[in-house]
């Protein structure tokens, strides 16, 4: 089974690594591909936002970020193969870059990450080149997009979070020739350095949403999602 339908949103069932040998069949062909990486708040948020669910039923790949959708994969069924983090996903597709030498545009974060940013991929991945970059909160959504149609990178990453990055890729994507596009959500705060991702037992332990709110209190409200999609699963589990 290729995608599993969970709360009325198709997620594609694939490892990780299945997925860098489409993404980067897809770069090696000058192909478009909108990605979608998603999790239980994004897929309450589809199921509550007609246009928004809109923007990710129209990605090419929509994959499972959070340990939730994991858990209600299993709930009704079918289950996933794995999870498949945003942050690590980035970090794979940097990795690919580097190897290929690809260019990469990045959009989004406050301008001192992003600053931050730019400065760890010029020293961890020389051969990759940085197309362009801009802020998400100075630069105009308009003149990114124009950005990237004039400089049409390999790999465009989108870090606004949700429902707005996947939002405006939707909104322009096909404006764009080719690349591969991919909301990170707060990746560009990890991998600056800015913020600390939870250490390995607790990613082992699917426990990271947990240390996520330990270490940001305020975030537990984002985390009272978890229950009501929770509930929303096994509602249409028994449906079935």
């Amino acid at each position: 089974m290729k995608r599993i339908e969970i709360l009325n949103i198709d997620i594609d069932n694939f490892t990780k690594t299945e997925l860098l040998n489409e993404l980067s069949e897809s770069i090696r062909r000058d192909q478009r591909k909108f990605l979608v990486t998603a999790n239980p708040e994004i897929i309450m948020m589809a199921n509550k936002d007609l246009n928004f669910a809109r923007a990710v039923q129209g990605a090419d790949y929509v994959v499972a970020d959070g340990i939730g959708l994991i858990i209600g994969s299993k709930i009704i069924g079918h289950p996933l193969k794995e999870r498949i983090p945003g942050v690590e996903l980035m970090q794979e597709l940097l990795n690919l870059a580097e190897k290929n030498n690809l260019s990469i545009y990045l959009y989004g974060a406050k301008p001192e990450v992003l600053k931050k940013l730019r400065t760890v991929i010029r020293e961890t991945y020389s051969k990759v080149t940085i197309a362009g970059s801009s802020d998400g909160y100075t630069g105009s959504p308009e003149e990114v997009a124009k950005q990237i149609k004039a400089t049409a990178p390999d790999l465009v990453f989108v870090a606004l979070g949700a429902p707005k990055q996947e939002s405006w890729i939707y909104n322009n994507y096909t404006d764009f020739s080719k690349g591969v596009f991919v909301g990170v959500g707060g990746s560009f705060d990890v991998l600056s350095g800015t913020v600390k991702r939870a250490p390995k037992i607790w990613r082992t332990l699917n426990l990271e949403w947990l240390y996520r709110i330990l270490k940001q209190p305020s975030r537990w409200r984002r985390s009272m999602l978890l229950p009501a999609y929770l509930a929303a699963v096994l509602r249409s589990r028994l449906r079935q």
